[in-house]
């Protein structure tokens, strides 16, 4: 079995990061106050974001440029993010139960590697499961993402399970074939997107004692249970 986890919102607190990086950018170009519905914000690229930004907007600065600005301005503003409660150890723990993990993130790959570094779990995700935006041609919601991540460490969809925090991440598993656990601590729309994930988890802290045991052996029952 393989896990796949999604880095922003669902391994380090850094969602807030993004909506306060958008408002600062686009009142550099002369917009003030701008926002963007959470739909076009998590789970989503840079290239994305400014895409959006500049349709919504009218902001003439190129896309590339755009996005390039508000990674800058984000990456200066995370360097200290706080973990999500349970994350390292979580990780840890899947690892010594004998499953494969995966970070598959809308971040850059070097993001991916500073926070895995930052989470001391370097030693349990290897260099070629850490999948950024960089790493794929198209992000989520589309799934290629995750079926690469599940390909790379030598599992099928079916047993393969995302752990998520947004939207474009929930229907990009479910369109993969894999089952999704939506972490809710720090997510946007919990409610709708409660509806697309297999079961959801307040944070790590709140799953059971021997979870990742039970889910190596195949004994965790995820119909209808919510793990608050």
């Amino acid at each position: 079995m393989a896990l796949l986890f999604d880095l922003d919102g669902t391994l380090i607190d850094t969602e807030e990061h993004t909506d306060a990086t958008i408002h600062a950018i686009a009142a550099q170009h002369g917009v003030e106050g701008f926002h963007l519905p959470h739909g076009e914000t998590r789970g989503r690229t840079w290239a994305h974001i400014a895409e959006a930004m500049r349709t919504r907007t009218g902001i003439r600065t190129g896309g590339p440029e755009l996005a390039a600005a508000m990674l800058e301005f984000w990456n200066a503003a995370v360097k200290d993010a706080a973990a999500i409660p349970g994350a390292s150890q979580a990780i840890r723990a899947a690892t010594a139960a004998g499953l494969r993990v995966a970070v598959v993130s809308s971040s850059p790959r070097s993001v991916i590697s500073y926070f895995v570094s930052r989470l001391g779990i370097g030693d349990c995700v290897a260099e070629h499961a850490r999948l950024g935006a960089d790493s794929v041609r198209r992000g989520k919601p589309d799934p290629e993402g995750f079926l690469l991540g599940a390909r790379l460490l030598g599992a099928d969809p079916a047993s393969t399970v995302v752990f998520e925090d947004s939207h474009a991440g929930l229907l990009a598993a479910r369109a993969a074939g894999m089952r999704s656990m939506f972490i809710t601590c720090c997510a946007a729309d919990v409610s709708e997107n409660r509806r697309l994930a297999t079961t959801s988890f307040t944070d790590y802290a709140a799953l059971p004692a021997g979870f990742w045991g039970e889910l190596a052996a195949g004994a965790v029952d995820f119909a209808n249970r919510d793990f608050a």
